[in-house]
This record gives structure tokens, C-alpha cells and sequence, in this order.
């Protein structure tokens, strides 16, 4: 599965005091260690939610030359406009692989702009089963939703398997029923849109409750065993890297067992034990 590391996100206070004092130390550290835990992806979020899109510009174009300096993971550039994104593209200017986070299914100007930036490139692009009027609770609204971004992104050159549907997460505190309707929803994507590719943003399934790891760990294995293909998460925690080996041994993705074999040799299942 395709890891991308959430950590360096600006909506965290340790994170946006550091794009503010510009100490390229702390954002080091939270990049290697995510390499260390296993990424394959560092997302980049500039947005302290400032409203000034020139310094949120500055900003963004500060961490990719952060990131560039300390690791050779492919990056994510993700803000909420394309007026930031290009910016950030052109910046970035090939140096490293990359990947564009997101759209949704309002299909405005603005998520045209980000899917012509995607296809201009040809990187993969995040897109949300959303669209002006929230989450669908419904699976079948959700991949109405996947279809008409998949449509657009063809038409304007973006090749189906650059995609990357996000099913969505509605908390489970708020309505228990909607983790079986994402699980469902990966699935029927799956199905459907076999060359696509699927990600989540796991932490949202366990908003409001206690001992959220134990619900991130679980939620995340049922999904890898529903066929999700990549996760936005913090790959830091031991219970998420856990939790991946799990699932992929469960998906039937772990042959001869490996994976697991090898964890359990390197002692990430030591706790486990009773």
C-alpha cells in the first residue's frame, strides 16, 4: 500500500509555527522520521488559514525546498486553490516526483485548473467523492460523483490511473453506519474504475472518540481488506504500521506471508503479545 505521510500540515500548530519562524529543523525532523517509518509520499500543506494566498505561495515553495534537501521521497503539494499549486509546480519543476492534493466533484474553474495542472504533468491527483453539497451519504452518490470527475479528467488528458478517488470519512461518533458505506465505496470503486487508485484520510473515522488509534488501526486493516490502495496517515504511530501489515496480510497482498514474518522478527507486534 501507498503510504503518504500527513505530518507536515500547517492546521498543526507545532507545524504552522515553524513555517511562520521558518525553522527548517522541525520540518526535517518530521519528514526523515515519516521516511524512516516507511512513506512513500510527504504531503506538503502550506495553509495556516492566513487567507493570503502570496504567503501561503512562499510558504509552500519554502517546504519543497525543505523536503528536497532531506529526503527523496516523491512529495504531495496540497492547498485548497490552483493559483497555489502551479505556483508550487513550477517551483518544483520536476526535481522529484510529485502528486496533487485535491479536487472534488464541484467540477468549478478551479478544479478544471487543478486537473489541467495534473494532466499538463501527468502526476496522479487526489480526488474527493464530494460535491457542493457535502459527503453523499449513500455509496451509489459518492461514486456518481468518482464517475463525473473520472469523465473530465479524461476529457481534458488526465489518464484514469493518474487518479486517486478518496472515498471519505464521516466520523463514526456522528453516524456508525458510514464506515461499512466508505469500505463499500472502495470496493464498488474498485470494481468499476479497475486502473484508479484509492487513498483516505484515515484520522477522520475516529473524530470525537477516545483511544482513536485503536479505531484507526482497525478501520485501516478492514479497508486494505476492501482493496484500498493508498493511505493518508501518520505512519509514525506504531499502531498504523501495524495495522498495514495486518491488513495486507488479511488482503491476501502479503505472499508467503513475508511482510508479517519479518515484522514479527524486527519486534513491531511485540506488545501484541500476551
Amino acid at each position: 500500500m501507498i503510504i503518504i505521510g500527513e505530518r507536515v500540515n500547517a492546521t498543526r500548530k507545532r507545524i504552522r509555527e515553524a513555517i511562520e519562524q521558518k525553522d527548517a529543523a522541525v520540518i526535517r525532523d518530521e519528514i526523515v522520521s515519516q521516511e524512516a517509518a516507511g512513506a512513500h509520499y510527504i504531503d506538503l500543506n502550506a495553509g495556516t488559514g492566513s487567507g493570503d494566498i502570496q504567503q501561503e505561495k512562499e510558504d509552500l515553495c519554502w517546504l519543497i525546498d525543505v523536503a528536497l534537501e532531506c529526503t527523496e521521497k516523491a512529495l504531495v503539494l496540497d492547498a485548497a486553490g490552483p493559483e497555489i499549486l502551479q505556483h508550487a509546480a513550477g517551483h518544483l519543476a520536476g526535481r522529484r516526483p510529485w502528486m496533487l492534493n485535491s479536487i472534488n466533484g464541484e467540477l468549478t474553474g478551479s478544479s478544471k485548473e487543478i486537473i489541467d495542472l495534473a494532466s499538463q504533468h501527468q502526476v496522479p491527483l487526489i480526488a474527493l467523492a464530494m460535491d457542493k453539497e457535502g459527503i453523499p451519504p449513500q455509496v451509489d452518490k459518492r461514486l456518481a460523483i468518482c464517475e463525473s470527475i473520472l469523465n473530465e479528467a479524461v476529457k481534458r488528458g488526465l489518464p484514469e490511473e493518474f487518479l486517486f478517488f478518496d472515498p471519505l470519512v464521516i466520523p463514526i461518533s456522528t453516524d456508525t453506519g458510514q464506515a461499512m458505506v466508505t469500505l463499500r465505496t472502495i470496493q464498488r470503486i474498485n470494481e468499476l474504475f479497475p486502473a484508479a487508485g484509492t487513498t483516505l484520510g484515515l484520522s477522520n473515522i475516529s473524530h470525537g472518540l477516545k483511544k482513536r488509534f485503536l479505531v484507526n488501526g482497525a478501520f485501516l486493516t478492514a479497508a486494505a481488506c476492501f482493496g484500498l490502495s493508498s493511505v493518508i496517515c501518520d505512519p509514525t504511530q506504531k499502531g498504523i504500521r501495524q495495522s498495514l501489515i495486518m491488513g495486507e496480510l488479511l488482503a491476501g497482498k502479503d505472499k508467503y506471508c513475508r511482510k508479517f514474518s519479518r515484522a514479527i522478527r524486527q519486534g513491531l507486534f511485540e506488545e501484541w503479545e500476551r
